[in-house]
This record gives C-alpha cells, sequence and structure tokens, in this order.
C-alpha cells in the first residue's frame, strides 16, 4: 500500500466549520467551478476562487476574502446544484430545508420555484431519468420521492418503504434510458423505471451512498461501515471497516472512498486498497470536479473544519508525484510482504501437521488432535414452532464433537453479522443447535465454521459449510388436518399457470421438510396452509383450478411479499389483483384523518403567527415613541409584546410538535400505499401509485380505501 506517494495538487482553507454530507460543486457561472456548502444551521458559505464575486443576497464573508455566504430563514438539509433551466448552461442551485425545496439562480439573484415538501427533505439530486427530456429536480423524502421539473411542476411521484438516504440517476439496465436507484434507511436499494420499481436489492443496513462508477457498475455504502460494488443486480465484492463512508467516487482507475474520520483510501476493481492518506480532521464531502479549470476533474475532498485537498485521478499504473522507479520498488516491497505472510502462514500449518504426527506415534488407537478421514460436518435447518425461531442443527458423522461454531449471516444477529456458540467441557457433543431469527423474508446465506476434534483436543480442525435460507424460511407447513380459521384479510388473482410450476417455486422459496409433489399429473388444484414463526399468524395459498389464486393472511406486506416472487418466477409482467384487508383499511382512515386534521392545524397556527408578529411589529414603534412623553404607557406597550412574543414560542413548540405527528403519519400512510402497490404487478402497480397520489390530493379516503381493494379500475 502506498501512503507517502499521494500527494494533494492543491490545498485551502475555507476558514468555516463544514456540515458533512451537505457539501456540492457548481458553475453558477457556467464556467468557473464554485464549492457549496452548508457552514451552520441555516447558513450557506460559497467559494469563488477564480473571481467573479457572488452578488446578490450573498454577502462577502470576513472569514476568507473567497468565499461568501448566504443566510436563510430555515435549516439546510440537503444541496444540489445542475443546469435545470432550459437553454442555460448555469447551474442553479437546490436548497432543501425540513418543508421546502427552493431553486436559487444564484448568478441573477432570483428565485426559480419555491416549493412545499410535506414529507420533508433528506436527498436532492439533479439528472435526466426514463423518457424525460428535461433535466429533472429529484427529492427524497421521509417515505416518498419527488421529481419536479425547472418551474416547481410535479413529474411524478411514487412511494417507498423508508426513509430515503441517498439516489442517483444511472442506466441499470443498459436500455439507453436512465433508472433511478435510492438506497433506505429500511437496507434496501431500490431501483425505479418508469415510475415502478423493478428491483430490490437487499443489503444489511442503511444505504448511505450511491455512486456510478461505470456503464454497468455502481458502489454503494451502508450505515454499519461496508462499502462494494454491484454490476446488472450482483455484488462483485464488499467490505467492511468501523468507520461510516462519507462518500464513493470513481477516480481514474480505482474507487475513492473517503471515511467519517477523515481516512481516504483508492482500491482496485476486487477492493484492495493500494493507496490511502489521512486528513486532519472527520471529512465533511468528496466530490469529482474540475477545480483548476484544466479539463480533467480533481478528486476534491472537505474536511468539516474546512480543509479542502485536491487529488489528480489515480491511475492503476501510474504513481503520483513519484517515479516510475519509486513505483516499481513499492510493487516489490509489497509482493514480498506478502510472499512472508504465506510462508509464516505455511510454517504454522506444519508445525500442526508435526504435532498431529507426533500425537499418533505415541497413541495409534485415537489420537487427542487426529482425526479419521472420513469425518464430515453435516448441517440441517428445522423450524421450531416452540421457541418461534429456525435451529441450524450442525453435527459431525462419527465420535468427535463440535468444540465451536461460528455463524456469518447478514442481517439476522442483533449484534451484528457473526454469532459464536461454545459451549462448556462439560456439554461437548457431535451435535450443536444455532437458534436463527430472520427478521426479513429474504434469502439468506448462511456460512458456518466450526472446530472439529475430540473433547480432549488441544488441537482442532476447521470445517467451513454454507446453507443458503430460502426467501420465506420463517414460514412453516401446517397439516392438513388442522381446521383452517376464517380469516377476512386476502388478496385474490388469476393466472394461468400449471400447478407443478406452483410447487417448483413453493419448494425453492418455503424451507420444507420434504418437497411438495403432485399425487398425479391430472391434479389441477393446490391448498397448503404456513405457519409464522414471528407472531404464530396462519398463511393459507390457494390455487385453483380454474387459475384463480388466493392468498389470505392478516400480513398485507406479507402478501405483497408473495404476490412479487410469485411474479418474478413466473415472468408475469402484469397482474391485476382484489384485496381485503380490514386492517390496513382502517388504519388508512386513521393515518388520512391525522394527516387532515394536522394539516388545518398547521395553517390556522400559521395565521395566529403571522397576526401575533405583525402585532409585535406595530407594538414597538409606537413603545419607542412612548418612552419621550409616557412612561406608564411605554411599560404597558412593552409588557403586551413580552405577552405576544411568549405565544409566539408557545405556538411554534406547537407547530413542530404538529410537524412531527404530520410527518409520522405521512410516511404510515406512504407505507400503506406501497403496499397496496405491491399487491399488483407491471401497469396494474404503476396505476395504483398514479391514483393514490390524486386521491391524496383530494383528500378522498374513500377512493383511496377503493384503490386499495380493487387497484385502478
Amino acid at each position: 500500500m502506498q501512503a507517502s506517494s499521494v500527494q494533494p495538487v492543491f490545498k485551502l482553507e475555507l476558514n468555516h466549520k463544514v456540515t458533512p454530507g451537505i457539501v456540492t460543486v457548481a458553475k453558477y457561472d457556467g464556467a468557473h467551478s464554485c464549492l457549496t456548502a452548508s457552514a451552520g444551521y441555516d447558513k450557506i458559505i460559497i467559494h469563488h476562487p477564480h473571481g467573479g464575486m457572488i452578488s446578490g443576497r450573498a454577502q462577502r464573508s470576513s472569514a476568507h476574502g473567497e468565499v461568501s455566504e448566504l443566510n436563510l430563514s430555515q435549516a439546510v438539509i440537503a444541496l444540489a446544484t445542475g443546469p435545470i433551466k432550459p437553454d442555460c448552461n448555469r447551474d442553479m442551485l437546490l436548497i432543501g430545508s425540513p418543508t421546502q425545496i427552493l431553486a436559487y439562480d444564484v448568478h441573477d439573484n432570483s428565485d426559480l420555484f419555491f416549493k412545499e415538501a410535506p414529507d420533508c427533505v433528506n436527498v436532492i439530486i439533479v439528472g435526466h431519468f426514463g423518457k424525460y427530456n428535461e433535466i429533472l429536480v429529484i427529492v427524497g423524502g421521509n417515505s416518498s420521492v419527488l421529481a419536479l421539473n425547472w418551474e416547481g411542476n410535479e413529474i411524478f411521484w411514487n412511494v417507498v418503504s423508508g426513509k430515503v438516504c441517498s439516489m442517483i440517476t444511472f442506466d441499470f439496465d443498459r436500455d439507453g434510458e436512465n433508472e433511478l436507484l435510492i438506497g433506505c434507511e429500511d437496507s434496501y436499494i431500490k431501483v425505479l423505471k418508469n415510475n415502478q420499481f423493478i428491483m430490490e436489492l437487499a443489503e444489511t443496513g442503511p444505504v448511505l451512498c450511491l455512486s456510478q462508477i461505470s456503464d454497468v457498475r455502481f458502489a454503494y455504502g451502508l450505515a454499519n461501515g461496508t462499502i462494494g460494488i454491484y454490476e446488472e443486480g450482483i455484488r462483485l465484492w464488499r467490505v467492511k471497516s468501523k468507520q461510516n463512508a462519507v462518500s464513493l467516487r470513481w477516480s481514474g482507475d480505482s474507487l475513492a472512498c473517503c471515511w467519517a474520520n477523515g481516512r481516504i483510501d483508492w482500491r482496485d476493481g476486487t477492493g484492495r486498497v493500494h493507496r490511502r492518506v489521512q486528513m486532519r480532521s472527520n471529512a465533511a464531502a468528496m466530490l469529482l470536479a474540475d477545480y483548476r479549470s484544466i479539463g480533467v476533474p480533481d478528486l476534491v475532498c472537505i474536511s468539516d473544519r474546512g480543509e479542502v485537498l485536491g487529488y489528480p485521478p489515480v491511475q492503476e499504473n501510474m504513481g503520483m508525484n513519484t517515479t516510475s522507479n519509486k513505483l516499481a520498488n513499492e510493487e516489490d516491497r509489497l509482493a514480498v510482504t506478502e510472499l512472508l505472510n504465506k510462508k509464516q502462514a505455511l510454517m504454522v500449518e506444519l508445525q500442526h501437521y508435526e504435532a498431529n504426527a507426533s500425537s499418533m506415534n505415541l497413541d495409534l488407537e485415537r489420537s487427542t488432535t487426529a482425526m479419521p478421514t472420513s469425518t464430515k460436518l453435516q448441517v440441517a435447518v428445522a423450524a421450531d414452532t416452540d421457541e418461534g425461531c429456525l435451529q441450524l442443527a450442525i453435527s459431525t458423522n462419527n465420535s468427535t464433537i463440535v468444540r465451536v461454531a461460528l455463524v456469518l449471516a447478514e442481517g439476522i444477529f442483533e449484534s451484528g453479522e457473526t454469532l459464536a456458540r461454545h459451549p462448556n467441557s462439560t456439554q461437548l457433543k457431535s451435535l450443536l443447535y444455532v437458534p436463527l431469527e430472520p427478521p426479513r423474508d429474504v434469502p439468506v446465506d448462511v456460512h458456518i465454521k466450526a472446530l472439529v476434534g475430540y473433547p480432549e483436543s488441544e488441537q482442532f480442525h476447521i470445517f467451513e459449510l454454507t446453507k443458503q435460507l430460502p426467501r420465506f424460511s420463517m414460514y412453516t407447513m401446517l397439516s392438513t388436518s388442522i381446521v383452517k380459521t376464517k380469516i377476512d384479510s386476502y388478496v385474490s388473482f388469476r393466472i394461468t399457470e400449471r400447478v407443478q410450476r406452483i410447487c417448483i417455486w413453493i419448494n425453492q422459496n418455503f424451507l420444507l421438510d420434504e418437497e411438495i409433489d403432485l399425487e398425479n399429473e391430472d391434479t389441477r388444484e393446490l391448498h397448503i396452509s404456513f405457519l409464522c414463526l414471528r407472531d404464530r399468524s396462519r398463511v393459507d395459498l390457494d390455487f385453483g383450478a380454474d387459475g384463480q389464486v388466493k392468498f389470505t393472511t392478516h400480513d398485507i406486506r406479507l402478501a405483497g411479499d408473495l404476490i412479487q416472487s410469485l411474479a418474478i418466477y413466473l415472468n408475469l409482467s402484469d397482474l391485476q389483483s382484489l384485496a381485503r384487508f380490514p386492517e390496513a383499511e382502517e388504519k388508512l382512515r386513521s393515518e388520512m384523518n391525522i394527516v387532515s386534521e394536522v394539516g388545518e392545524t398547521r395553517y390556522r397556527l400559521a395565521a395566529e403567527t403571522a397576526e401575533k408578529a405583525q402585532l409585535i411589529t406595530a407594538l414597538l414603534p409606537a413603545a419607542q415613541d412612548a418612552a419621550s412623553y409616557d412612561l406608564k404607557e411605554m411599560l404597558n406597550r412593552y409588557k403586551d409584546v413580552i405577552l405576544l412574543n411568549e405565544e409566539l414560542l408557545t405556538s411554534c413548540h406547537i407547530r413542530c410538535a404538529t410537524q412531527e405527528q404530520a410527518v409520522a403519519s405521512l410516511k404510515n400512510l406512504h407505507t400503506i400505499l406501497q403496499q397496496a402497490a405491491r399487491l399488483r404487478v407491471g401497469k396494474y402497480s404503476k396505476a395504483v401509485i398514479t391514483a393514490c397520489r390524486a386521491a391524496v390530493s383530494d383528500n378522498n379516503t374513500e377512493a383511496l380505501v377503493k384503490i386499495l381493494q380493487a387497484g385502478d379500475n
């Protein structure tokens, strides 16, 4: 690894603290790059190193001659820039506050649009999407995504299952049109195409970073410190760190990763680090920008204390500020170090073999370390209805014991991705159980490493195996003799497919003791029931001879997952359904009532606040005038001002609480709408979202309920 050879090509100090993650670079005059960042609660700084002092609302900073300050009346949550205005190559500044979006032309000191955002603003990006010819402003909220044009008009809207943490536009399926990749707090990377989701990539933590690195690849970073690369929906590699990734950028032939502690490293195509530097303080952002106006983008790294470092693109076969001889020497040193490490590992392994051989000479019957060559590690998974979990059974095929078992799995264990089981020496057996409780219905690869030997062994053999849990592994099949209980919640639809293929789908996606096999080839219907190990609820799957399918369950989320899984397996492009979920419908009505009431309360409080602020504005000059002729009158008017100010503070606290309630209700509402859309596939799912948007805008609760039940019919 090279560290000293990586030297910045430029350094500068902004003399302002920078808010991590809220940084961008723009060409407000169409030619020169300006670094723009949030420098506090409601302040934006703009660094203009090439002259052209920013005018208008921005004022020159007293801390730095090349920095201008733009003060707002609300908190700055997100920043983005882009040439969204037609026939104009200048970048516009997009400012996201908790409930509003402002598009500002810095060069002309004018507003393009001002838009309310009831679902809050978390992320803003600018780019092309789908078949739209214009450049769009795409806003990610707590449970939705919204696209606007340069005038602030809504282009499309959709709901997601969690808070939006990151977004990029990227030609995911290589059809010549950009899709929208959304990184969510619920650990999914969702792919949106033509306003309908075509793929979901399950990860192990909130997705904080997304970055395109080639025509077919993109990089991602999670809140648990994991970074990796996907190619066409397949993960190529990933690594994990104790720090969180602030930003990922493809620079030259390397993936540059900026970590929260200020470390910056460059990785090759396999994830191996070959260069690394450390900033003097924590990192705020890392961007690609032609900040020196030489025609080539540099890697611009910004710390939270305002330090800015620029690094040129890194090439795999080229050094930075070093000669080729130095680079060759460094490569030789790395190769020698790697060979020495291999030599040390082989020597340790040889010592173990020698110890085994000596013990076999002392005791030919049975050694404390040597094992029969036929020893195998066996793994099985079974449902435990009493404990409400899966039991992973790890055993050997002879008298040897399992001393320690390490189980590695994504998103199963609360404390991390690894669970170690090491029984007491008095409880050693050839069979070891490990409980598993997958919290989500996604396929999981379980990697097992077990130490196998005899109870008195000092050295153990390591066995490694991998077991895959199917998507619906937390559902165990019920006996046909158990009487069905009446459940009013269901979803039904019609397909034209042979029952044999349905059996294959069930065998692949559920954990069964024995695979389902039809009694004869003439069977045309199938009825099967499962028990959920999480809450002991019942799920009935009924496939009729006429193609009518009915999934009966209380959980609307599970019904949607089943439909999406079946549609992918059967390659169904469009699917309409009828649904009846009384609990979801009642919750939908409740959340709509709350949203409506909160909206009325917010408008009333806003009107009262404006009225009281106007009274204060009138009372203050009157109190100052009264000071010259009547001190008692002056005191009375100042008392009125104080009382009005206290009332304003009280109203402010009420408005904050009301806003939090509105955000929570909107998130719950959007979750239900997304679940309703997942009960359909293709154009019918897209139609549900469009109809729901219109019904929410009209505050039509009963229309929403009908859409949930029958789709957009």
